[in-house]
C-alpha cells in the first residue's frame, strides 16, 4: 500500500499498534456480532479461533493485516478471548 502520502511519524506508525486500544476501541473494532462469532467459530481449535478473531478486529482497527500477527497487544486477545 502506497504511503508516500504519510509523515515519517504516520509511515512508522501505520499497520502498527502505537499503543494499546481503550475500552471505547476495543468494544468498536474488537467485538463480534453473530455473524463473525460464528464465521470465528468455524475455525479449527481454539487458537484458530481467537486467530481469526484478532485478524478481523486488527483490519477493523488498523485498517490493514500486521506484518507479525503475534505484534497485537496482550489486552486485545483477553478482551477477544473473554467476549468469545
Amino acid at each position: 500500500m502506497p504511503t508516500n502520502f504519510l509523515s515519517e511519524t504516520q509511515r512508522r506508525r501505520f499497520g502498527r499498534f502505537a499503543e494499546d486500544p481503550d475500552e471505547g476501541q476495543l468494544a468498536g473494532s474488537f467485538l463480534l456480532d453473530q455473524t463473525a462469532r460464528r464465521r470465528a467459530m468455524a475455525a479449527k481449535g481454539a487458537r484458530n479461533r481467537i486467530g481469526w478473531a484478532v485478524q478481523l478486529g486488527t483490519v477493523r482497527y488498523l485498517g490493514t493485516f500486521l506484518n507479525n500477527p503475534e505484534d497485537v497487544p496482550a489486552v486485545v486477545v483477553d478482551y477477544i478471548a473473554e467476549s468469545t
